[in-house]
């Protein structure tokens, strides 16, 4: 396995705990849970997902 594919990887595992932990992060990066600071992480998260999957798998 090559670099790119560990990196893939990381950020597939990095966005599927970026969404499951949602509110969390939210609180310790924003200091609130509201809407704006979810769909700001869920971007994020979606994005790592969509980056770490076509990294991983060259798709």
């Amino acid at each position: 396995m090559y670099m790119a594919e560990i990196i893939g990887i990381i950020e597939l595992l990095a966005g599927i705990a970026m969404n499951i932990w949602i509110g969390w992060l939210g609180k310790t990066f924003f200091g609130k849970d509201d809407r704006s600071s979810r769909v700001i992480l869920r971007i994020c998260g979606i994005f790592l997902i969509i980056n770490g999957a076509s990294r991983a798998f060259h798709i």
